[in-house]
């Protein structure tokens, strides 16, 4: 059975970052019509690329708009986008006011006003929405609390759209990495090396996730095999967290 992904028009956001190029690569490779969103607008790249500002209603609005208009219908929505790069890692005391507004803007209110955006789309083709959440939830990971719950309210959305876009043949589903060596990764934590050697050691399968690990979990829930699945959430953690 193929991935049934031939010619199926599928919108990555955060194209650019390192998990959304994988992403977008193996979209492609199995027949994929890929449209990226990103706040860069990423030109170099060898497919459509939107400039969008999840932090701002009135460009993901403009956004969504557009790509309706030149694509017609969405078979897939990829939620990867987050504010991430650059956070403050502290205890919940001193982490800034104005960057707990702009996790929650991004990463829950960008998510949510980019599904609303599309949502004729995907309603004509009975579509599937991927959110990427984040195994620091099921972790409680401790110095990162505005992106944790923001992650946790990412997985709230997601079982309870799976219940309400049901009704419109639209499968939600969510994917939890946990800690993926990447550059942002890498700039956020001191002493990263020493974080990730740790993870590791927690994890069933004692190798560091890359960004090409991901892709796996995305292609499944893209793809036909997954047609009676909605509503559950893929930790791609090498075994980390059980559940």
């Amino acid at each position: 059975m193929e991935l049934g992904l031939k010619d199926k028009i599928v919108v990555v956001t955060g194209a650019g970052g390192a998990i959304g190029r994988e992403i977008c690569q193996a979209q492609m490779a199995h027949g994929a019509k890929v449209i990226g969103v990103d706040i860069a607008g990423l030109k170099d790249m060898d497919f459509p690329c939107y400039h969008v500002d999840l932090g701002s209603r009135e460009s993901i609005e403009k956004g969504c708009h557009e790509i309706l208009a030149d694509h017609g219908r969405i078979d897939v929505l990829v939620n990867n986008a987050a504010f991430y790069a650059g956070i403050k890692v502290g205890p919940m005391e001193e982490i800034p006011l104005d960057e707990w507004d702009s996790v929650m803007n991004v990463n829950v209110k960008g998510l949510y006003l980019m599904i609303k955006g599309l949502l004729d789309g995907l309603k004509k083709a009975k579509g599937k929405v991927i959110n990427f959440s984040s195994a620091s939830v099921q972790k409680g990971g401790p110095y990162m609390l505005h992106y944790v719950a923001s992650k946790g309210a990412v997985l709230a959305m997601t079982w309870a759209l799976s219940t309400e876009l049901g009704r419109h043949g639209i499968a939600v589903n969510a994917i939890s990495p946990g800690l993926v060596d990447t550059a942002s990764s890498q700039g956020i934590f001191p002493q990263f090396q020493q974080r990730l050697d740790m993870f590791v050691a927690g994890q069933s399968i004692k190798q560091p996730l890359k960004a090409k690990d991901i892709v796996g979990a995305v292609l499944y829930l893209s793809s036909a095999w997954s047609d009676a699945v909605s509503g559950q959430v893929c930790l791609v953690d090498r075994g980390a967290i059980k559940h």
